[in-house]
């Protein structure tokens, strides 16, 4: 009797052993899914954050483009005023200094 009671306990400690064995197999397996799963998720997230830095690095360039043409156009708009000021003045000029020899 007492040898069929150590043969229980002998076994109940094998069968706790080969729980907590699997128990460990188990936990390390999930542990590994969880950083697999962790590192896919940091990747994808990496992928998004380079194509929205590509999408506004675009967007910023394109509107600069745009700045860029609006005010070459302003600038040729006023230099043509410029330049019409400075004819029209040049022949102020030429009057005024005309006057001031022969006169």
């Amino acid at each position: 009797m007492v040898s069929e009671l150590i043969d229980k306990i002998k076994e109940a400690e094998e069968n706790a052993k080969a729980k907590i064995k699997e128990s460990q197999s188990d936990s390390d397996r999930v542990i590994r899914e969880a950083r697999e799963k962790a590192e896919a998720i940091i990747e994808e997230a990496k992928k998004q954050a380079a194509e929205s830095k590509k999408l506004f690095m675009k967007s910023g360039e394109e509107e600069a483009a745009k700045l860029l043409e609006q005010l070459k156009e302003f600038n040729n708009v006023e230099r043509e005023k410029i330049r019409k000021m400075a004819a029209s003045n040049r022949a102020n000029a030429a009057s005024f200094i005309t006057g001031r020899i022969i006169g």
